[in-house]
């Protein structure tokens, strides 16, 4: 789960570099990529993160249906990704 993550992260780094057509790639990827997301359990963390995902996932969707902006849609999908691998890498310890 923490691999799925960190490359949503990855495939977000430059998207403010690219054209508008690449950056609807870009989220199309993420929304693809994140669809391998495992359905949570019984398991409080495992349903924040899955709920965190499922925000970075509408975000990328409002997106690219031109209902958010490229700035605001990609400051929410890196505080739902990051608040995700936060909450991973907590259950690791």
């Amino acid at each position: 789960m923490i691999e799925i993550i960190t490359k949503s992260l990855d495939l977000l780094s430059d998207i403010e570099l690219l054209n508008t057509k690449e950056q609807k790639k870009v989220l199309y990827s993420i929304i693809d990529l994140l669809g391998n997301y495992p359905k949570p359990n019984n398991d409080n963390n495992d349903l924040a993160c899955y709920l965190f995902v499922s925000n970075v996932r509408n975000a990328c969707k409002l997106s690219i249906l031109k209902y958010l902006d490229l700035k605001e849609s990609f400051n929410i999908i890196q505080v739902n990704l990051e608040n995700t691998l936060s909450l991973l890498v907590d259950d690791l310890k």
